[in-house]
């Protein structure tokens, strides 16, 4: 195993046939064993969307036949000493990203702005609406300074969200996400309800991190490995934890109220009794002595 492992967050919106998509499955599953990789990448007919690691060579050799195969991608790379990932997966999926209409579907390089771009319009303009597309287990632990939070529990939900904003139609709106695959399919749907002028950070928060380590964002960004998160320096989170109960990033360190050993759970848990405990299985036995005998 390698001393560091080089990670990388990519996609590409490209037309695959149905009929071809169990054969490239295979081939994408089959280069990532060859290459000792890690992580997961999801194929569907609308393209390619991944977050591995692995070797710096093998990282590097992956790179090298993706772009045979589909042609040039832009790669957001970070590091971490821990294997951020279990094990190798390629699934088939109905959208690389769902925002759960089929009809939404990216054509190109639509309206991206450079992280210096980006950078120089949050230092010099002040009439400008950002937003941000992720979900709130993400938003909660990092976002850029005064951008709006939608509080969405899933991407599907941006669309309904768009429809009852009261942002104004002529403003211009900058939106950003992870990695920047989300905001393809949001500025799609920011257009279609009339928004004129609309832009996203190419390459999402990672790109921009990488340039701008003591910019404008606030906190932690949230990846979707065993690092949980990432700092503005793009290092693996020293602060957050997954919690044992829902999944979600959490920093409050607590002792279990089942068998007292320590762990890290999130504030929404906290404020339930039987998760502040270390598992669920503990999490069962809390609840379980609270039970009157009978």
């Amino acid at each position: 195993m390698p001393d560091t492992y080089t990670i990388t967050a990519f996609y590409k919106f490209i037309a695959i046939e149905e009929s071809d998509l169990a054969n490239g499955r295979s081939e994408l599953q089959r280069a990532g064993f060859k290459f000792r990789l890690f992580g997961l990448t999801l194929i569907s007919t609308e393209g390619v969307n991944g977050t591995i690691a692995g070797s710096a060579e093998g990282i590097r050799e992956f790179k090298e036949y993706l772009q045979q195969e589909y042609g040039e991608f832009v790669f957001k790379d970070s590091y971490s000493q821990d294997r951020p990932f279990k094990r190798w997966l390629v699934q088939i999926r109905d959208e690389i990203v769902a925002i759960k209409d089929k009809s939404i579907l990216p054509d190109g390089d639509r309206n991206h702005i450079s992280p210096k771009q980006w950078h120089d319009t949050l230092s010099n303009e002040e009439d400008v609406v950002v937003i941000d597309t992720r979900n709130i287990c993400e938003t909660e632990i990092g976002m850029f300074k005064d951008a709006i939070d939608p509080r969405l529990n899933s991407f599907g939900e941006f669309t309904e969200w768009v429809r009852n904003s009261d942002i104004d139609k002529d403003q211009k709106v900058l939106m950003y996400c992870t990695g920047g695959i989300r905001c393809e399919k949001a500025l799609i749907a920011m257009q279609r309800e009339g928004y004129n002028e609309v832009y996203q950070l190419k390459g999402g928060i990672l790109n921009y991190l990488k340039d701008y380590p003591e910019g404008h964002w606030d906190g932690e960004c949230f990846v979707f490995d065993n690092r949980v998160s990432v700092d503005a320096n793009l290092n693996p989170s020293e602060r957050y934890s997954f919690c044992p109960h829902c999944g979600d990033p959490g920093d409050l360190t607590i002792d279990c109220s089942s068998c007292e050993k320590q762990t890290v759970i999130c504030k929404t848990c906290s404020q339930e009794n039987d998760r502040n405990t270390c598992s669920k299985h503990c999490a069962e036995v809390y609840r379980r002595a609270q039970v009157p005998a009978k």
